[in-house]
């Protein structure tokens, strides 16, 4: 039981450093499988997207890929370089 509790919390701590305007949340915490449900509106319509993942790697490597995508992001929005001219 302690070693699930300790699982939840590092996958909290994780978690919290998505830095990204899209609307993450965990859904559930399950043993060592954690689900996260990104909110999405396509036209109007709630389209849950649903990630799973077995281990804090695999979390902590979306969490840094979902970050990376947020600062090109950013980058692109501040830069003076229209890219899409």
């Amino acid at each position: 039981m302690e070693h699930s509790h300790n699982i939840e919390i590092s996958y909290r701590k994780i978690f919290g450093r998505l830095n990204t305007r899209k609307k993450f949340t965990i859904r559930s915490i399950e043993g060592s499988k954690i689900t996260v449900e990104q909110d999405e509106e396509i036209c109007g319509q709630k389209e849950p997207r649903t990630f799973e993942f077995n281990s804090e790697k695999e979390l902590e490597t979306f969490v840094t890929q979902e970050n990376q995508i947020e600062r090109d992001i950013n980058a692109q929005l501040s830069g003076n370089s229209m890219p899409y001219r």
